[in-house]
């Protein structure tokens, strides 16, 4: 033991001098480490939340719901024989004040909600429920608003506003509902009223197609949990119309995108720390080659393998030590920042604590990563010979005896680590497919790259050399004995396979959190307008007012009656979208052109000059709603005629982007029969309520409703999830430059002594550098090129599979980052040998 400690000891005191050259080690350990305990604890704090306070989130243990209709005396009882019921409506309808109006996300309570939490609202007396404050008095029902809805409105608490053209006071400003989380996105600013008063409504119909009512029932059990009271809820009830969910099972879309982005941060964070390992790997090689003459010293002295392991292993361990330690600091104090953030964002109240087994966990990753890609740098350590002090300086360490480690006991701590690595790899992500593909991709790689290395060299040496000088000697540089062209093109292509899988994710989640809203959200919209009024709108904005952009898309009527001839009272629904298809007349269109914020996600949109049977497109949720597949019969009452339309097409679009409708037609099925048209106008930024007051003003017959506050509100959190993950994708670019930085210190000894015996030799420092910038360039092309097409593969699976989000490709980004690596690795390769080429050749000569 006594050896042991004074080998350590030695091994420590004989770093203290090259401490800064480790110093990109250190980084790449800390970054991965500090983004895989940060997403751990974040994570650890959300699931904590939700199983603590599930049903205090969804407002009862079970929620029930449908969209067609309300519960009828018969279900309701039974439901109520489970325990205690609580009854909510959610719609959109339209608020007035003048010429002032707002989109309304309306929510109407029942006498017992809220069942568990409270309803946010300064003016509501504690004690007092929503539906009592809320009653009808003074000939008025009244309305808990959301503020922004009161200044859009221009009024304040104690005003009179019109909801659904009937008349309710503002009786106090909304804060929040104790449900809210699983809600998820509504379209509308939120505001309150009695289930009484919406039975009084004058105006029920939805400013908007293809948004419904939906009827949800909050149920808190008195015996049982939320499964097994879920499980009997489907048995008694029988009605795939209805929708029954846990708390678990709602939370809604914003704790989605929140998982989403969790596991991009993990796969950057594994990422990182695959990139660490390589740059702990270059460090170290260059680092035990360059001590190649104290090691043979040591070996002259007596000491054997084992006394070269621990002197070199406890400086590794140290630098490990200090990078893991930076990372979780890092890590658990951004995860301590930032989880109230999160937690509003989300819905679910997240107090800013620690938990021990994701540090910990993310610490035994930080040093099993480190381990074993030191562990091949310190068996090469082991076989200098002392014979080295009397060899010329500058050579590399000697290769690995690859046979020697694998067929021997060696190979066991290797094994052991990897094995450690993956087993809390897995306690972290909890998702064992995705370590295996991990490690897996992880080690295809590097044989990828040693592979294609391999051959290009050889091919080198096979074929005849060019006639240009430069590039002549720069292949040579790459296909000699000696040559750092492994390491370089491992390095460089593992940090480029790990970014474009990065960056590739980064662009996909993007896309997703904000959908159809990269377009221009309209800042108004208007139903029922006539062709003069559209002209006229049309004008204004070629005129070069302050509206940006208008359009304008027919809009009619009509019920589907039969799917295959099957009627609609035979059908059963599944999902809001479905039961709205199925509930009575709905807004139907016609289009030539498939609208920007639209996508296909199956079948094949008509051609413009369609002349052909009528056709339909549907919104992609009815497939699994109404069981409705490509080529299907849909018929459609339409002012007394049965229109009969085969569904060509299924597709997805996200309200962020404005209007669509469940059901667009083909062309010539239903241009004769009389409708209106559903506009939209985009307002010049800052000049939205001049636009208003303009139209109010010149159209007063028309109701225009203003919608951008309410797409603002939703992307607003989307929009910063975005900005998160770029900055994460920007985070792993720089860890990626690290270590293009690090891999370049790989044999830099013996270049700086190449670089000078070729200047004492006649050779112009021009000449010199030019050779070292090409021989970097084309090892940084080539990495690129195997690179490139590995990270896209990699990307494409885990979008697909683990985030499961639609793929798409930036090419633009990726030859971005492609040449910036090729670039910067040929200028920072030059950079090696600059120094000695400034100095004195002699003075060089002499250093030992």
């Amino acid at each position: 033991m006594r050896a042991v400690l004074a080998a350590i000891r030695i091994g420590l005191l004989d770093m203290r001098g090259d401490l800064r050259r480790f110093g990109l080690l250190i980084i790449c350990l800390a970054v991965g480490t500090a983004l895989i305990s940060g997403v751990s604890s974040v994570g650890a704090s959300i699931r904590q939340a939700v199983e603590e306070n599930a049903a205090v989130l969804m407002g009862g243990d079970v929620e029930l719901s449908r969209a067609d209709r309300q519960a009828t005396a018969d279900e309701l009882a039974l439901i109520s024989r489970f325990g205690r019921v609580s009854y909510v409506v959610d719609t959109n309808v339209r608020a007035e004040v003048g010429n002032q109006s707002a989109f309304v996300d309306l929510v109407s309570v029942g006498d017992t909600y809220p069942l568990l939490g409270a309803v946010d609202s300064p003016q509501l007396p504690s004690g007092e429920t929503p539906f009592a404050f809320l009653s009808f008095r003074d000939g008025k029902f009244g309305a808990l608003v959301s503020p922004l809805m009161l200044d859009q409105l221009g009024i304040k608490v104690g005003d009179t506003l019109e909801i659904a053209g009937t008349e309710f006071v503002a009786r106090g400003a909304l804060g929040g509902l104790p449900d809210a989380a699983v809600r998820g996105f509504r379209l509308g600013l939120p505001a309150v009223i009695t289930t009484e008063a919406l039975a009084v409504l004058s105006d029920r119909t939805s400013p908007l197609p293809g948004l419904g009512t939906f009827f949800r029932y909050k149920l808190v059990l008195t015996e049982g949990d939320a499964d097994s009271g879920k499980a009997a809820l489907e048995t008694a009830l029988a009605d795939p119309s209805w929708t029954i969910r846990s708390a678990r099972e709602g939370l809604g879309p914003m704790v989605r995108y929140y998982d989403l982005f969790m596991r991009f941060l993990v796969i950057v964070g594994l990422a990182s720390l695959l990139i660490g390992g390589v740059s702990v790997w270059t460090s170290i090689s260059a680092y035990v080659a360059e001590r190649a003459n104290v090691i043979a010293v040591l070996r002259s002295m007596g000491a054997g393998r084992a006394r070269i392991f621990v002197h070199f292993f406890s400086q590794i361990a140290a630098l490990a030590g200090v990078g893991v330690g930076i990372g979780l600091v890092v890590g658990a104090g951004t995860a301590l920042v930032a989880l109230p953030a999160i937690g509003a964002a989300v819905g679910v109240d997240l107090a800013p604590t620690l938990h021990v087994q994701p540090l910990l966990v993310a610490a035994g990753v930080g040093f099993l990563i480190a381990f074993p890609f030191s562990y091949l740098p310190l068996q090469q350590a082991q076989t200098i010979s002392p014979v080295t002090l009397f060899r010329s300086k500058g050579l590399a360490a000697p290769p690995i005896d690859w046979a020697g480690l694998i067929f021997s006991a060696r190979i066991v701590p290797l094994v052991l680590a990897a094995a450690l690595f993956l087993w809390l790899a897995v306690i972290m992500t909890n998702d064992s497919m995705l370590v295996a593909a991990f490690a897996i991709v992880s080690v295809l790689s590097v044989v990828l790259f040693q592979f294609g290395i391999f051959l290009a060299r050889q091919a080198l040496r096979k074929s005849p050399e060019p006639a240009n000088r430069v590039l002549r000697y720069a292949l040579r540089n790459i296909s000699s004995p000696g040559s750092n062209a492994s390491s370089v093109v491992i390095s460089v292509g593992l940090a480029l396979a790990m970014l474009v899988v990065v960056l590739v994710l980064q662009v996909n989640l993007r896309n997703e959190y904000l959908g159809a809203s990269v377009f221009d959200a309209p800042t108004l919209v208007a139903s029922d307008l006539f062709s003069d009024e559209v002209d006229t709108l049309q004008q204004l904005k070629d005129e070069g007012s302050d509206i940006t952009a208008f359009a304008a898309t027919p809009m009619l009527r009509g019920a589907l009656s039969a799917i295959n001839d099957t009627p609609v009272e035979q059908l059963q629904p599944r999902g809001p979208e479905a039961s709205f298809l199925l509930s009575g007349e709905i807004p139907l269109t016609y289009r030539q052109v498939l609208p920007a914020t639209s996508k296909l996600v199956a079948g094949d949109w008509w051609p413009v000059d369609h002349q052909g049977p009528p056709l339909v497109s549907l919104h992609q949720s009815l497939r699994a709603g109404l069981g409705i597949k490509l080529g299907d019969k849909l018929s459609f009452a339409i002012f007394g005629d049965t229109i009969t339309a085969e569904v060509a097409n299924f597709r997805d679009y996200s309200w962020q982007g404005g209007i669509d409708f469940l059901a667009t037609f083909s062309p010539g099925v239903l241009d004769e029969y009389p409708s209106t048209l559903l506009g939209s106008v985009t307002a010049a930024a800052g000049r939205e309520e001049a636009v208003e007051r303009e139209l109010a003003s010149l159209l007063p017959d028309v109701r225009f409703i203003a919608i951008g506050a309410t797409l603002e509100q939703i992307t607003r959190a989307l929009s910063q999830l975005s900005l998160a993950a770029s900055l994460v994708g920007g985070l792993a670019v720089g860890n990626g430059l690290l270590v293009l930085i690090g891999s370049l210190a790989t044999g830099r000894r013996q270049r700086q002594a190449d670089a000078v015996i070729s200047k004492v030799l006649g050779a112009k420092r021009f000449d010199v550098l030019s050779v070292s910038v090409l021989h970097y360039v084309l090892l940084a092309a080539f990495a690129a090129v195997l690179a490139t097409p590995l990270g896209i593969g990699l990307a494409w699976i885990l979008t697909l599979v683990l985030l499961e989000v639609e793929f798409a490709l930036d090419a633009t980004t990726l030859a971005a980052v492609d040449l910036g690596a090729i670039v910067i690795t040929g200028f920072l390769g030059a950079t090696t040998i600059v120094g000695v080429l400034q100095r004195r050749s002699a003075g060089f000569l002499r250093e030992p």
